[in-house]
């Protein structure tokens, strides 16, 4: 059963998703052409249920038919749906696949492959530190607002919550960069400062729009408003 690139367009919405449009080219046996029909049922079906904002179903289905018929470009789009829902340890895993799979790439694609990589890794880290670890760079963050980041980040650790809301504060009136609203986010939550993590968790979407963890962060947002009204 043979897959072949037909063309490519993005998908409308806060990140845009490269999505192949794929023709499944049916082979001679009655029963190999009835699974190939199948497969491309599930991959437009998985498009549409991604256009619907239907993630969870837009990746089983991907996956599903990836399961009838393997390319690498459906390897890239299953790669492209973990990344948008925020799954940093999938999209990882399907990325590398697609870097081994796919023929003739290009240096820049694949360039544009490994960042994303590396974005998604720096994400999965987050979320087992539960803070951004790392301070911007020298030439977005002042000293002062660096020493009070790395204050709250150790204090965080050490499950010293006030005192970590207190150095993250501190660095937001110095730096109101996407790091450290992030982290005033989780220090307030944890503090029991359900509004104003909410508010921060907001502040953070807009500070960095589009970004990886956007749909994690949506929802938790979600989460937080629901416990706030029992």
């Amino acid at each position: 059963m043979g897959l072949n690139r037909e063309a490519a367009r993005r998908v409308a919405g806060p990140v845009a998703l490269l999505f192949w449009l794929l023709v499944f080219t049916a082979p001679a046996g009655a029963q190999d052409a009835a699974a190939t029909r199948r497969a491309q049922e599930l991959f437009t079906q998985g498009i549409a249920a991604y256009d619907a904002g239907r993630l969870d179903e837009a990746v089983r289905l991907l996956r599903e038919a990836d399961q009838i018929v393997h390319s690498p470009e459906l390897t890239f789009n299953i790669a492209r749906v973990y990344e948008r829902m925020g799954e940093a340890h999938e999209a990882v895993q399907f990325f590398q696949r697609y870097l081994r799979e796919a023929r003739s790439l290009s240096a820049e694609e694949r360039a544009q492959i490994e960042r994303r990589i590396e974005v998604m890794r720096s994400l999965e880290h987050r979320m087992r530190d539960q803070v951004m670890t790392l301070p911007p760079t020298d030439d977005e963050m002042t000293q002062e607002a660096r020493t009070f980041f790395e204050r709250g980040v150790a204090m965080f650790r050490r499950r010293h919550y006030d005192a970590a809301l207190q150095a993250f504060t501190a660095a937001y009136n110095f730096a109101r960069l996407p790091e450290v609203i992030y982290n005033l986010a989780v220090a307030s939550e944890r503090t029991d400062h359900v509004q104003d993590a909410i508010d921060y968790y907001r502040e953070y979407l807009r500070a960095r729009p589009g970004g990886p963890d956007e749909i994690l962060v949506q929802r938790h947002i979600e989460e937080l408003r629901a416990r706030s009204r029992h």
